[in-house]
C-alpha cells in the first residue's frame, strides 16, 4: 500500500517538474557555452569623422571627446590603446562604447544590446569561472537528465489528472520564466 502511494507522489511530482526540470536543463548547456554565443548580445556600430587630435594634453583630450560625446559624465572605464586610440566605456560592461581613434580622426560608437531572452537566462544561471572538466561533466548531466524526462514521458499511462499536472507545471515554468 505504501509502496503504491509512493510511487503516485513520485509521478505527480515528476510530472509537475518536467517542465521546470528540461528548461534548467536546456538552459544551463547553453549558458555553459554562452561565450560561443557572443554572450547572448548583439553589436550594432556607428562610425562618426571627428578632428584629429594630438596625444599631449590627456586631460584636454578627454574633456573634448567628452563634449564631441555630448556627455557630462565620466565613462566607468578609460582605455588608452596603442596608436593613439582611446575607448570610453560608459554603463555595465561598457554597454555603450565609444572607439576613438585621434590619429586618424575617426569615433566609432559601439551600442551592446542584450539579445533578449537568452540574456535574461544569466539571471538564473550564475557561473564563475570553473575548470573545462566541470564544464563538460555539467553538459553530460543535462543531457541524461533530459533523456531520462523526456523517456519518462514515454513510458507512463496517462490519466487526465496525469495531463492537467503537466499543464500546471508547464503553465508555472511559463510565468516564473516571465518573471525573473
Amino acid at each position: 500500500m505504501k509502496r503504491i502511494r509512493w510511487r503516485k507522489v513520485h509521478r505527480w511530482a515528476g510530472l509537475f517538474l518536467l517542465g521546470f526540470i528540461l528548461f534548467y536543463s536546456l538552459t544551463g548547456l547553453l549558458l555553459n557555452h554562452r561565450k560561443s554565443f557572443d554572450y547572448f548580445q548583439t553589436r550594432h556600430e556607428t562610425v562618426s569623422e571627428i578632428e584629429i587630435q594630438q596625444q599631449d594634453v590627456l586631460n584636454e583630450v578627454v574633456d573634448k571627446y567628452k563634449q564631441q560625446i555630448g556627455r557630462d559624465d565620466d565613462p566607468t572605464v578609460i582605455r588608452l590603446k596603442k596608436g593613439g586610440i582611446i575607448e570610453f566605456l560608459y554603463g555595465s560592461h561598457g554597454r555603450t562604447t565609444y572607439v576613438i581613434d585621434s590619429m586618424k580622426g575617426v569615433m566609432t560608437r559601439i551600442d551592446k544590446k542584450d539579445q533578449q531572452p537568452w540574456h535574461l537566462l544569466n539571471s538564473l544561471h550564475k557561473s564563475y569561472k570553473v575548470s573545462i572538466g566541470w564544464v563538460w561533466l555539467t553538459d553530460c548531466i543535462a543531457v541524461l537528465i533530459i533523456v531520462l524526462a523526456l523517456s519518462g514521458l514515454a513510458v507512463f499511462r496517462y490519466t487526465w489528472l496525469d495531463v492537467l499536472l503537466l499543464v500546471f507545471g508547464g503553465l508555472v515554468m511559463v510565468v516564473g520564466a516571465l518573471l525573473a
